[in-house]
């Protein structure tokens, strides 16, 4: 199990392995879908005009729509940027996610280098990880907050990372796909200011639309142009590209993400506390998923109740009996820790 959401071929009623906002999706967006099935017989707008336009309204910090490009989901533009960096020494930190090994192993001639995160410091990245950022490394790749562990980066060590990748001319790619159901602070602020910084995020998780795929990535315009090179002339289908317009005019109009922290704080803590009666380890977290960690085999005692968490014992850096939880409503939360019982 590589990813969360590997249900197929398994009878599973509750999948606790996907981190979906637990806060329903906007009509608004469901209807954007339906009104692009009318759509199918036109082809996508291959420059993404309108697209771009309201992502960069919706983000503010002063961007253009020339700073931004669509993707097929984070996935694809994480491959695409990648790509267009072509690093020959890279750095992450472990345990996170798999899918930035993915992109990385499909470089040629590509040396991945590691930092472990310490259990002590609930897996935090901390001030250790600069000192691994060298002249001969080529592209750095983070996630804010980090996936599996749920931690965010503190802002000062965020602003120490960017300085250090600034004088040591390093690509920083850094993964928000998280952030806005988090309390992190994004780095998209510094687009314009500092050269080779590239933020991936998407809607997929915010608006609980991985079936549609959507995502965007964040840059200097001549780093999009790059970028662009990679990706197929017609990424964004019809369903994305208007699913996307509608979620970045939710994002301006509406306090759909204060809902949605708010639910989410809610549901971590409630599950938390659960798991912490239960005498499991738990870690910090700042927003949708827990990482945890048990004795008994959790994800086979709770398939047998029809519920998938993600098993964590094949991330670099973890081992037998680490899982991530997402968090959920009230009542499904509490489903869950009735099974663990």
């Amino acid at each position: 199990m590589l990813h969360g959401g590997e249900i197929y071929g398994q009878k599973i009623a509750y999948d606790f392995s996907v981190n979906l906002n637990p806060f329903p999706c906007p009509e608004q967006v469901k209807r954007a879908v339906i009104y692009a099935a009318e759509k199918i017989d036109l082809y996508p707008d291959i420059q993404q005009t309108a697209f771009r336009k309201a992502v960069a309204a919706s983000e503010g910090c002063d961007l253009s729509y020339e700073n931004i490009i669509g993707g097929n989901g984070a996935s694809e533009l994480l491959v695409s940027a990648l790509r267009y960096i072509n690093p020959k020494r890279a750095l992450m930190p472990v345990p996170s996610f798999y899918g930035y090994r993915h992109a990385l192993n499909m470089l040629d001639r590509c040396v991945t280098e590691t930092y472990l995160l310490s259990e002590q410091n609930d897996y935090a990245l901390d001030e250790g990880f600069i000192k691994k950022i060298t002249d001969d490394i080529d592209a750095v790749i983070i996630a804010n907050p980090n996936n599996p562990t749920g931690r965010c980066i503190d802002e000062k060590l965020l602003d120490a990372i960017i300085k250090k990748c600034v004088s040591t001319n390093t690509f920083l790619v850094i993964d928000e796909c998280f952030l806005k159901l988090s309390c992190g602070n994004s780095a998209k602020k510094y687009i314009g200011c500092v050269p080779k910084l590239i933020v991936i995020d998407a809607y997929t998780k915010l608006f609980s639309i991985p079936g549609v795929r959507v995502g965007y990535a964040i840059a200097d315009e001549k780093d999009i142009t790059g970028i662009r090179r990679y990706l197929p002339e017609w990424n964004l289908s019809v369903f994305a590209e208007k699913a996307g317009i509608i979620c970045a005019q939710i994002l301006m109009d509406d306090s759909y993400v204060e809902k949605s922290l708010e639910m989410i704080r809610k549901g971590r803590e409630q599950l938390c506390n659960g798991f912490n009666a239960l005498d499991m380890k738990v870690y910090k977290s700042y927003t949708n998923f827990i990482l945890i960690k048990s004795s008994r085999n959790l994800q086979d005692v709770l398939l047998k109740h029809g519920i998938l968490i993600r098993d964590c014992s094949n991330f670099e850096g973890l081992s037998k009996g680490y899982y991530r939880v997402a968090v959920k409503d009230e009542e499904n939360n509490q489903r869950l820790l009735d099974a663990c019982k």
